[in-house]
């Protein structure tokens, strides 16, 4: 039985992640989902074969553990992935691999030697004696190679065999030991060929290219963990004691100071500062902060010293969400690389049978090399360039837009970016800049003052990040006990404070249908106590800096695909559809989420694909029926649940240079995937006909493989 200690902090029905870290490859990947989708309550089931890492969603302590005992009986022993673990086991394994590497590199380089000797010595050969002291010396030097650098795969090889699906290890396992073994029988022969140079130059050239994997993977960890090293280990109380940041919870109440990182999401209570916010944002400006601002943790005060209640525990935190939405986004599968996997897994038992049927074949035709033949078709036929070539360039894909402040949590969201035709944006928050301004109030009951008013508005929207709720609780000098609070997402917010229901939303929300603005020229907010009318609102927002230019150039571009930019905005006041007439387009103005919903569906039946662009809770729904949705603004987790990606850097200029990437990025792959089935469906051919020698198979197949992982890199950056 194995032991439960480890998996204490997991809570059952929620997603668990593990690191595999004897993952060899995606057959090995597959073979882990197969075996776990057998088991009873489990679910969600993810192993992401470019991280090592295994994600699924267990019923209780129980199933975990049985997991935990699979895993260990077929070969992937399981460690938890806390914080930092995965980088020390990739800096564990790539130390590994730098010394297997080494001893490998000696190695090849004096075989190599010994052998040059037989290849210079012309048609009469050398001496005898000489001949055989070579062989032996080979031998003694080749040793080491073949069972110490070239293990990992001798036991992934055996762990297959073991379980009776073969995987890529066991071609290379089997084509070194092969070459080794006749190698040995030779020399002690004292007739035949040697290929010790071969077995050495194999195994160097497949450490190297798993070296580089190892490398490359843990430069994205250290970009996906880097939100954990954002974070203290400790949080000052505003008490003055000290607690550890994993045992905050909702209502603690922080103090923060010049130049400390905030340790939690919270509210800001009391003082002033300013705080850097570019780990979500990737804008350098700092941002003021004072009574009513929201401070993500994460972020670090600039200036100025403030005190935050705490909003929710740990899992809940803006930081550990965009944590999440990374690792669901990097361990996504294309469907082309779901295939490539498949037909990865396949080719294996095909290059064995191509192996063997060619040996045979020269055996029987009477050619004395027909081993080499078969050495060669084993090695130049291993599909290794066609395993990497999807997960290298999707664990790339997925760092590059992360820099550019998008986070992805449907991984579809790349792969059918590049086929939207149709973009709907939301105004408010999305096109606009979402920060209004009260730029007018008109009390309708006498009895109440202006103070008192925003005081009962500021109240009502008490906690919330709605841009009306951000203006009034900047105008307000105090707050009032609110009871029965609720939030009707697209029309308003009530609740009752000392006694009396107050509505704070759209005219029809606040006090029926029958109350009319007082002009169409802003955005009027009603506030109305027991049903009647106490004061009228008027806000007023600008264009978001890059709006123009994102909407022109989506228009240029989805007008070549018989597509169109719109506009759905709950908006109704003539300023607001004069904005959106500016930019060049047609609005749809004072749209409920449910007509929000319609005009999605009205598209879609249409024939065209939708991404819809959206930042509020009014949104939800659009953004959960279009084919693809995109959230603004990391400070509402429910927003970014409901959507496919989070542009949590709020430039909308990137988005245009985003779908271009999208696009770049299933080029990138299809590349890989065309250069890897034709490297081995043109050179097999070659192999069989005895035209490829063992050393230059062990050369092409390495450089297959690091082909696929230099195009891949192409995608490092977004441009």
């Amino acid at each position: 039985m194995n032991d439960l200690s480890h998996t204490t902090d997991l809570v059952p029905g929620q997603p668990a992640h593990y690191l595999l870290p004897d993952l060899r490859c995606a057959g090995c990947a597959l073979k882990v989902e197969k075996a776990l989708n057998e088991l009873a309550g489990v679910r969600d089931i993810n192993v992401n074969y470019a991280e090592k890492r295994l994600s699924f969603t267990a019923d209780s302590d129980a199933t975990t553990g049985t997991i935990i005992d699979r895993l260990q009986t077929m070969g992937y022993p399981a460690t938890p992935d806390r914080a930092n673990e995965g980088l020390v086991l990739l800096a564990r394994e790539r130390k590994g691999l730098l010394a297997r590497l080494g001893v490998a590199g000696i190695g090849m380089m004096q075989v190599m030697m010994f052998a040059l000797a037989g290849y210079v010595s012309g048609p009469q050969g050398i001496e005898a004696d000489y001949e055989s002291l070579m062989r032996w010396a080979a031998l003694v030097i080749a040793t080491p190679v073949v069972f110490y650098s070239a293990l990992p795969f001798h036991r992934g090889a055996w762990r297959d065999i073991r379980q009776m699906s073969p995987g890529m290890d066991v071609p290379v396992s089997l084509a070194i030991l092969s070459a080794w073994s006749l190698s040995v029988f030779h020399t002690l022969t004292q007739s035949g060929e040697v290929y010790f140079d071969s077995a050495c130059m194999f195994t160097f050239f497949l450490l190297t290219g798993r070296f580089l994997e190892v490398s490359a993977r843990r430069n994205f960890h250290v970009e996906e963990t880097l939100g954990d090293h954002l974070l203290p280990d400790l949080a000052r109380l505003a008490s003055g004691e000290w607690r550890s940041v994993d045992e905050l919870r909702a209502g603690d109440e922080l103090r923060v100071i010049a130049g400390d990182p905030v340790p939690a999401d919270g509210i800001v209570i009391d003082g002033s500062a300013s705080a850097d916010e570019s780990a979500f944002t990737g804008e350098s400006e700092p941002v003021n902060k004072q009574a009513g601002s929201r401070l993500l943790a994460g972020s670090t005060l600039l200036e100025g010293s403030v005190i935050i209640r705490v909003e929710a525990d740990r899992a809940a935190w803006v930081i550990s969400h965009l944590s999440d939405l990374y690792r669901q986004s990097s361990a996504f599968k294309p469907r082309f690389a779901i295939l490539a996997d498949q037909i990865a897994r396949y080719f294996v038992v095909v290059v064995l049978g191509l192996a063997t049927a060619s040996g045979l074949y020269w055996y029987l035709a009477g050619n004395p090399d027909f081993f080499v033949i078969a050495l060669s078709v084993l090695v130049v036929s291993c599909p290794c360039a066609l395993s990497l070539a999807t997960p290298v360039a999707y664990t790339m894909a997925s760092g590059a837009v992360r820099k550019m402040g998008l986070l992805i949590s449907n991984g579809q969201f790349l792969e059918q970016l590049a086929t939207a035709d149709t973009v709907v944006f939301d105004k408010t928050g999305t096109l606009t800049s979402g920060r209004l301004t009260l730029v007018e109030l008109r009390l309708v009951n006498e009895h109440l003052a202006e103070a008192e008013v925003m005081n009962i508005a500021a109240s009502l929207e008490s906690g919330s990040q709605h841009p009306v709720a951000l203006a009034v609780m900047h105008l307000a000098a105090g707050t009032f006990e609110v009871t029965d609070r609720s939030v009707v997402p697209g029309f308003g917010v009530e609740g009752v404070i000392d006694g009396k229901r107050y509505r704070l939303g759209k005219p029809e929300f606040a006090a029926g249908s029958g109350e009319q603005r007082p002009d169409s020229n802003h955005n009027w907010v009603l506030l109305s106590r027991e049903g009647e009318s106490v004061a009228w609102m008027a806000f007023q927002d600008q264009l978001r800096e890059g709006a123009r230019g994102a909407v022109r150039d989506f228009e240029a571009k989805l007008v070549q695909r018989g597509g169109e930019v719109c506009v759905f905005t709950g908006d109704n006041s003539a300023r607001g559809a004069s904005m959106i007439r500016d930019l060049g387009l047609a609005p749809r103005i004072n749209m409920s989420p449910e007509m929000k919903i319609a005009g999605i569906r009205e598209l879609q039946r249409a024939g065209h694909r939708v991404l819809m662009v959206g930042d509020g809770l009014n949104d939800t729904g659009a953004l959960a029926v279009a084919d693809l949705s995109l959230a603004l603004n990391p400070v509402d987790t429910v927003v970014q649940s409901a959507a496919d990606a989070t542009l949590v850097s709020n430039d909308l200029q990137s988005l245009p240079v985003i779908f271009n990437y999208a696009g770049k990025v299933s080029g990138v792959i299809r590349q890989n995937l065309f250069w890897a089935l034709a490297y081995n469906l043109s050179v097999i051919p070659l192999a069989l006909m005895g035209f490829v020698p063992p050393w230059v198979a062990a050369l092409g197949m390495s450089m297959s493989s690091l082909l696929v992982t230099v195009n891949a890199c192409r995608l490092a950056r977004v441009s």
